[in-house]
C-alpha cells in the first residue's frame, strides 16, 4: 500500500508541472501556443496584461529630459475619444536613451533625435484598447529642486 500512495505522490507532482500559472492577475492579450503544441523552455505561451492599470509607453526627446520627473502629470488623448483628455503622470523615466521609435506629427522634428522611454500611469480607467495610438502631452511641475 505504502507503495502505491508513493507512486499516486509521484504523478500528482508530475502533474504539477504541467499547470502553468501567471506571476499577476490580468487578462490573457495573445497566445503563442495552441493547446498540445509543445513548450520550449524560454519562449513565450501568452501574454498576460492587468488591464485595470493602463501604463502607456511615450518617447520624448532627450533634450526635454531634464524638464521631467516622476509625478509629473500628462493628459492623454486619441483620435479614437476626440475631445477627452485622460489624466495620467510619469510612473517610471528609463535609464537609456535610444533611437527614436515612434515617428512624430510634426515634419520639423529631428528624426535622428535620441529619445529616452517614459510611462505614463493613467488615474481612471479608460477605454482604450492595448496597442492603441495616443497623444501624450507632459505638464513639468517646476518644483526647484529636480530630482
Amino acid at each position: 500500500m505504502a507503495q502505491v500512495e508513493a507512486t499516486v505522490e509521484y504523478y500528482k507532482k508530475l502533474l504539477e508541472k504541467t499547470i502553468i500559472k501567471s506571476p499577476i492577475s490580468g487578462k490573457v492579450i495573445r497566445k503563442y501556443l495552441e493547446e498540445g503544441e509543445a513548450v520550449i523552455p524560454e519562449t513565450p505561451i501568452l501574454a498576460v496584461a492587468d488591464v485595470e492599470k493602463i501604463r502607456i509607453n511615450t518617447e520624448v526627446d532627450e533634450t526635454d529630459v531634464g524638464r521631467i520627473k516622476i509625478g509629473d502629470p500628462a493628459e492623454v488623448t486619441s483620435d479614437a475619444y476626440p475631445g477627452t483628455t485622460f489624466k495620467g503622470e510619469i510612473q517610471e523615466i528609463s535609464d537609456y536613451v535610444g533611437p527614436r521609435k515612434v515617428k512624430p506629427n510634426n515634419p520639423a522634428k529631428n528624426l535622428d533625435m535620441k529619445v529616452i522611454q517614459v510611462k505614463i500611469l493613467l488615474k481612471e480607467k479608460t477605454p482604450f484598447k492595448l496597442g492603441m495610438t495616443v497623444d501624450v502631452r507632459i505638464i513639468p511641475i517646476n518644483t526647484g529642486e529636480r530630482q
